[in-house]
């Protein structure tokens, strides 16, 4: 234990250092609001490929994944869609609102908003929703690196005091250097992440002994209820293990709180709706800022690709399942264990109620092996979670500044007083997430519930700047109002908030709040758009669109393969993420019968998880490359723009197809012919 703690101090000094230097580098050398907002829009493709994926996955995925497919088996493991999802979202949105941003220099998503609906009430909206996003999430991040530090040193180091610590190195190299040191820091970061997950998940599979454990596991399945929600008795075509399969379609339940789902509460339209609510990650405020910093769109699809889609998908595909499921047979599970199944005594007991907990166990097992490990692990899941509280910290501050401080209190600040404030932002905010953590830690979770179904409504919005020239003002804003009380209500918030006095309980029919709010947010968008549209703004909201359109538009040779795309997603999202994922319970063998009977040898769903993951890649490639979504504009954007001008785009012929080439097909053909052979393998 001593060498533990040794370890660990040894290198929670190291990464401290590294981040105090990165800050004390860029003190003084942010003379203007881009170079501090967004890195003088510079960022460069591998950057922003590392430190937006390290940002957007491992604050919400590090801890949660492999204690929640614990406690709820492979039909939480659908939900690593968001691999698929999330980057969707930012296809459909970051290259036009890169165009927008060097168009007419937006720094925040609220100047974009302001521009294109002339509205201060949106603005205000939008920066409401980016704050309530970022406070909570900030608290439960924050909360989290306290309790790895406290339960690694044994209560050396109190959670509050780390909370503190930890959080005031990076308040100092954010406030003191902006956009660069934070993106320079979570490259940094970004590679902890990858291999903390990489060497837990090799070691796990080492002590499991291999991939030989799925035949204990199905022995155990046999007379166990492993997770916390039994069998669908039933419900859902058979009496099968809620663990080990999707518990049918949907469930015609009021809501958890008030009817538990028959076998869990992860059926296919809870899936489909939390997996495409996951976008709210980045149609949130944080990650439209974000999108303005890169020199090129093309930096979108390396992190699209390859980033989310490829990468993390192997940690939560692949890793995420072996630390979850392989826990039931490493001592986490006191009835298997009472039955003989153990492999090996790794693993403390563990209660459904310290689930979270299961991640820290598991880096504290490797103290046989080596405590040099044990405090690199420590440190690697601290600086991972630490990426998303940098990024969310950052935007947040420099919004109060740009959206609240400069329209409505002083309209033409020096930069220095514009900086204070940014600055001064920053600290309130990281104050206030850390008042949460430390004295409201329940009231922090039932605020955080909300934080990403509510940057799920902001889609139509989006759509009507980017997309739908037809989406109003007043659409849009009734409708986003809207789609928030609509969410606040299907979450627990909102029935503390009304004295649990309403009639249904938390994602009534096993659907979530965020797709409960879009629905009802849809709903009054469109009405007042089309019934009560005003068309005294119609001709500005044109030339928006005009100049996208312009720029944006695919080449003639692929307008034949437009509806290609359609029918591909809509393919993907039934059986990937919708009702077709019921196949996957008996399509490679019924998890509930004997290992002899899986085809794969592994359970059936997540066999069929792994081959609609590798086609989710190919299709936001898809979309991504041979759509457009993410390479360059096909002829430049004339103010300020760095790329080509006119006369030479003309010279060179076809700039799409000359920028928007690249790896893609070959990379996919060799991910596919890999997967081909171990499944083959598996086969045999």
């Amino acid at each position: 234990m001593v060498a533990n703690l040794y370890w660990f101090f040894f290198f929670l000094v190291l990464y401290i250092s590294f981040c105090l230097f990165w800050g004390a580098r860029t003190l003084r050398k942010n003379k203007t609001p881009e170079a501090y907002y967004l890195a003088d829009r510079s960022v460069s493709p591998w950057v922003f490929f590392f430190s937006a994926t390290v940002t957007t996955f491992a604050g919400i995925t590090i801890i949660s994944f492999p204690s929640l497919i614990y406690a709820d088996g492979y039909s939480f493991l659908a939900t690593a869609a968001i691999v698929i999802t999330i980057p969707l979202g930012s296809i459909l949105f970051f290259k036009r609102q890169w165009m927008l941003s060097r168009k007419f220099n937006f720094i925040t998503p609220g100047e974009m908003y302001y521009k294109y609906y002339q509205s201060n009430t949106l603005r205000i909206v939008v920066l409401i929703i980016g704050l309530f996003f970022a406070v909570p999430f900030l608290g439960i991040i924050i909360g989290s690196t306290g309790n790895v530090v406290e339960f690694i040193s044994r209560g050396e180091i109190t959670r509050d005091s780390a909370m503190w610590a930890l959080t005031a190195v990076v308040l100092f190299y954010i406030v003191s250097g902006g956009f660069k040191p934070m993106v320079s820091v979570s490259v940094v970061q970004s590679w902890l992440f990858f291999v903390f997950f990489l060497a837990l998940g090799f070691g796990v599979f080492n002590y499991l002994g291999g991939l030989s454990f799925f035949e204990d596991l199905s022995m155990a399945n046999s007379f166990i209820s492993f997770g916390s929600w039994g069998t669908t008795g039933g419900y859902g075509g058979g009496d099968i293990s809620g663990y080990f399969n999707v518990p049918g379609v949907i469930q015609w339940v009021a809501g958890i709180g008030k009817n538990n789902p028959l076998g869990g509460p992860w059926t296919a339209v809870m899936i489909l709706s939390f997996t495409l609510s996951y976008m709210g990650i980045v149609l949130s405020p944080t990650f439209s800022m974000w999108s303005y910093s890169v020199k090129s769109p093309r930096s979108f699809y390396f992190y699209q690709v390859w980033g989310s889609g490829a990468l993390v998908g192997i940690f939560l595909f692949i890793f995420a399942p072996l630390l979850g499921v392989g826990a039931h047979l490493l001592g986490a599970n006191s009835i298997v264990n009472s039955n003989g199944f153990a492999i090996n005594q790794i693993l403390p007991e563990l209660s459904l109620q310290n689930i979270s907990s299961l991640i820290y166990v598991f880096i504290e097992s490797f103290s046989n092996l080596s405590p040099i490990i044990v405090g690199f692990l420590a440190i690697s899941l601290i600086a991972a979670l630490q990426s998303t509280l940098s990024a969310f910290l950052m935007t947040s501050g420099s919004m109060v500044a740009r959206d609240l401080y400069r329209p409505y209190i002083d309209n033409n600040p020096s930069w220095k007083r514009e900086l204070l404030v940014a600055r001064l932002a920053m600290l309130l905010l990281s104050l206030a997430a850390l008042y949460l953590a430390t004295f409201f830690e329940t009231s922090l979770v039932l605020l955080g519930g909300l934080a990403i179904a509510f940057g799920f409504q902001l889609f139509p919005v989006l759509l009507g700047m980017l997309w739908f020239k037809w989406i109003t003002r007043g659409g849009a804003i009734l409708g986003l109002i809207t789609g928030l009380g609509f969410v606040t209500l299907a979450e627990t918030f909102g029935h503390k908030l009304t004295g649990n006095s309403l009639p249904w309980g938390r994602w009534p029919l096993t659907i979530y709040s965020g797709l409960w709010g879009l629905f009802f947010n849809v709903i009054v968008c469109f009405l007042s758009s089309i019934f009560a549209s005003n068309d005294t703004d119609k001709e500005h909201r044109e030339s928006f669109h005009n100049f996208l359109n312009q720029h944006m538009g695919i080449h003639p040779s692929r307008k034949k393969i437009k509806s290609l795309a359609y029918v591909f997603f809509l393919i993907w999202a039934f059986f990937s993420i919708g009702p077709g994922l019921i196949f996957g319970n008996l399509i490679f063998g019924s998890a509930d019968q004997s290992y002899d009977n899986w085809v794969m040898g592994i359970p059936s769903l997540w066999a069929y998880q792994i081959i609609w993951w590798v086609a989710g890649i190919f299709l936001i490639w898809f979309l991504a490359n041979k759509m457009d979504l993410s390479t360059l504009p096909k002829k430049p954007i004339l103010n300020g723009d760095e790329y080509l001008a006119p006369d030479d785009v003309e010279e060179q012929g076809n700039y799409i197809d000359r920028m928007g080439g690249g790896y893609g097909w070959p990379l996919i053909l060799i991910g596919m012919a890999v997967a081909t052979v171990i499944l083959s393998v598996y086969a045999l």
